[in-house]
């Protein structure tokens, strides 16, 4: 079982995003969290780039009971120029995760806190709320656990589909010469309204919230 405490109430949303390569439109990207139950939640990540050349599709399983969120199963799909990459994992009452990547499955002893991307996202909103300002994370990836760091920036203001709000920026060095950095809207229950992907300096692409709706 994986697991992290969570001390803010989830409201099931949908969210659609535009992506840019420079200033080119390519793509749309969509999140939407369902509640299935009282207490399991499913989170889908899914984005498509224009004229049917890739896609991506992310879907997380996880419990929120008793102030506790539990990373339960995730299944993850790219596909790019008719070439399919599958990962999926299932954790387990003992710790462990049981992950398949590519018909290869591999089983792996986790610490308690190690989530799937899905779940952890979650817990980064979670953690905005409650105004922590320091985020790290250990998340599976295709079959290998990964560290993310994010870095609180400043709080400012940004123009959205909503008129001009309020904003917490982070930042994200994900590889050498590559920063990412986020905006999150407190108002909207900190919901992602943007991404902007800089290498060596110069914006390489972008992502911006198109519609947002709360169910």
């Amino acid at each position: 079982m994986t697991a992290s405490a969570v001390q803010a109430e989830l409201y099931p949303f949908q969210a659609q995003y535009s992506m840019y390569y420079k200033d080119v439109k390519f793509g749309h990207c969509e999140r939407s969290l369902r509640r299935l139950n009282n207490f399991e939640y499913k989170l889908t990540s899914t984005a498509s780039v224009l004229l049917g050349s890739g896609s991506y599709e992310n879907n997380s399983w996880f419990k929120l009971q008793n102030g506790l969120l539990t990373a339960q199963r995730y299944k993850h799909e790219t596909t790019v120029i008719g070439f399919s990459s599958v990962s999926s994992g299932i954790f387990d009452e003992q710790g462990d995760i049981v992950m398949d990547y590519d018909d290869n499955q591999v089983k792996l002893r986790l610490q308690s806190h190690v989530m799937d991307i899905g779940a952890m996202t979650i817990l980064l909103q979670n953690d905005l709320k409650l105004g922590k300002q320091a985020f790290n994370y250990q998340w599976v990836f295709e079959d290998k656990v990964e560290a993310i760091e994010f870095e609180y920036l400043t709080e400012e203001s940004i123009n959205t589909i909503f008129g001009d709000m309020q904003a917490v920026k982070l930042k994200q060095v994900t590889k050498k010469n590559r920063i990412s950095y986020f905006w999150f809207i407190p108002k909207l229950d900190y919901q992602l309204a943007k991404i902007e992907v800089y290498k060596k300096g110069k914006r390489w692409g972008y992502l911006k919230l198109s519609d947002l709706s709360f169910q």
